[in-house]
């Protein structure tokens, strides 16, 4: 998600306030969950340029699928951000700069919810070198910062300690400006919100990383990925039965919503996880055995990694008596 934006050498958006608004309105559909409405709200908007246009229909489309998981979704979002590629690429006025970064970065996470992780991180260093362009340059907005932020922190802490200290450290640059980027009025400051949770909680702090989602679920409490998150921080926090009845309440919600039942599935991982670690282990198998049912073989390539890579122990200790 991105937001708009004000420019540090005139003091005036590089968006209009019709855009302003549509993105905000959009943005609010989407965080409640009522894609349906959002959906049509960017299809009917004729208040902004066409790259605008393109641009709020992907955030739209990436958000539904984040959430229910429709591959139709995810498709709309290819055509929409391949087209406004080919429509901003090769154009150099600070607003289309600025939206081709936004696109690089969806770009970005659409590869990484795809699990192309090679091309995940082309995107999203394609995308900083556009905002730091366009930054040293003297133009200044919560996105550019946000997408900078990010792409700083995930790429020192993908070098390891000695690529740090060949390379440079700049984990806490990118703390600093993804805070800055979530603390904004931007449209899509739950985006940045969203990445400062996951640097929190990459970093270990998970007491800051509570605080992040729990000043999101106070906003948007019908938001079900802000759910989950919660229970994923609980969890690291040994709030045990917290997270049980987070995961609990999660598995339930998302019965029937989902195109593809990925959210669900990923609450009985995480059930699963949560019995183990309290030593109820038939009830870790329950849940396992609900994950590796044979009718979810194509839905599994969709779960997190970090939940998978995090089942493996607990697969082989119970497959022991």
């Amino acid at each position: 998600m991105a937001g708009w934006l004000f420019c540090a050498q005139a003091g005036d958006t590089l968006l209009g306030g019709r855009g302003l608004k549509a993105f905000e309105e959009a943005s609010s559909l989407s965080l409640s969950g009522n894609h349906r409405a959002a959906d049509g709200f960017a299809r009917s908007w004729d208040g902004g340029s066409e790259q605008e246009k393109l641009l709020l229909s992907a955030t739209v489309a990436l958000s539904a699928f984040a959430d229910l998981h429709d591959p139709a979704r995810l498709e709309s979002a290819h055509r929409t951000l391949d087209q406004l590629s080919r429509l901003v690429r090769s154009r150099t006025d600070p607003r289309s700069r600025l939206i081709d970064a936004m696109a690089l970065s969806q770009e970005s996470y659409l590869a990484a919810l795809e699990g192309r992780d090679l091309a995940s991180a082309l995107d999203g260093r394609s995308a900083a070198s556009v905002a730091r362009d366009m930054m040293d340059q003297g133009w200044d907005s919560p996105e550019l910062r946000g997408i900078v932020g990010g792409y700083l922190f995930w790429k020192s802490q993908s070098l390891g300690p000695v690529g740090r200290f060949i390379g440079g450290d700049q984990r806490d640059r990118g703390l600093l400006l993804t805070q800055q980027a979530a603390a904004s009025r931007s449209p899509f400051r739950e985006a940045f919100r969203t990445s400062l949770l996951w640097i929190r909680y990459e970093r270990g702090e998970y007491p800051e990383a509570l605080r992040v989602v729990q000043e999101a679920r106070a906003i948007w409490p019908e938001n079900r990925i802000y759910r989950q998150a919660e229970g994923d921080v609980l969890f690291r926090l040994d709030r045990l039965s917290q997270a049980l009845d987070t995961y609990r309440a999660s598995f339930i919600e998302y019965e029937g919503l989902e195109v593809l039942p990925v959210g669900r599935l990923s609450a009985a991982g995480n059930l699963a996880r949560i019995h183990a670690a309290m030593g109820r282990r038939d009830s870790a198998r329950a849940w396992l055995d609900t994950l590796d049912a044979p009718r979810y073989k194509k839905v599994r390539k969709w779960l997190p990694a970090s939940l998978v890579r995090d089942l493996v122990p607990i697969r082989r200790e119970l497959s022991h008596p």
